[in-house]
């Protein structure tokens, strides 16, 4: 293994577990996650952490709050965040 800091690799390039203290990202090893990353619950593996729900069924044709059918207008669906990282929803996906 040629990465530094790296306990074991899964190749020469790419490392699966970081000496202690270290956290992993992308098959590297880091001191902190990078920006927009959280050690995933009791890890220390970065991640974005957003787990979604399914999306949800696709609702009625409708615009301006009012059903039009097939017509002009739009259909929503929608979906929940399950888990965001360190609470923070604005790092998940609309």
């Amino acid at each position: 293994c040629k990465i530094e800091n790296c306990e074991s690799c899964f190749s020469r390039n790419f490392c699966t577990k970081c000496k202690e203290g270290l956290y992993l990202h992308k098959g590297r090893c880091y001191v902190t996650c990078p920006e927009g990353y959280a050690a995933a619950n009791g890890t220390m593996e970065c991640s974005t952490q957003c787990e979604m729900s399914e999306w949800g069924p696709w609702g009625p044709c409708s615009k301006k709050r009012k059903l039009c059918g097939f017509r002009k207008g739009n259909e929503d669906r929608t979906r929940r965040i399950l888990q965001a990282p360190s609470g923070d929803v604005s790092l998940c996906p609309a």
